[in-house]
């Protein structure tokens, strides 16, 4: 092997290892934004849900089920973006590094909260509606309480 073809071989190498370097670091600030852009919409949706429970709206079991259906999507998306090492990246991220040390207890949580969405989603008196959101609430606090930091 020629010097020339030595060095354009390892040129290629590191052009290589950097794009991978680059890539990896967007994708973990990407992550961090696209989960909390979903804990966004379930914040969104749970703001709905509790003008409703205030009595600060009506109850109508098509705005719960649509902010139910909202939830659920958004939890389910965001499950998966907690890659490991996205506790950092070029945007603040809450998350706790319990997630990465009980990744079995997080995703559980997780899931568990997507359960009660999607029962939530069933609710059509306004009698079952205040303790099915409350399993919802009780499931996300549950995770916060574990799995994320405050916000300062």
């Amino acid at each position: 092997m020629t010097w020339n073809v030595r060095h354009a071989l390892a040129a290629a190498l590191v052009a290589v290892l950097a794009v991978g370097t680059a890539s990896t670091a967007v994708s973990t600030t990407d992550a961090i934004k696209d989960r909390q852009q979903a804990m966004k919409d379930v914040g969104g949706a749970m703001q709905n849900l509790a003008a409703i429970a205030k009595k600060e709206a009506p109850f109508d079991a098509g705005v719960v089920q649509r902010n139910a259906v909202i939830i659920a999507e958004a939890l389910k998306k965001a499950a998966v973006l907690f890659p490991e090492g996205s506790d950092k990246g070029d945007v603040e991220s809450w998350a706790m590094p319990e997630i990465w040390s009980d990744p079995a207890d997080f995703e559980k949580k997780f899931e568990m909260a997507e359960a009660e969405a999607i029962t939530l989603q069933s609710v059509t008196f306004e009698s079952a509606f205040p303790p099915a959101l409350g399993k919802l609430g009780n499931a996300c606090k549950t995770c916060h309480q574990t799995y994320r930091r405050p916000k300062e």
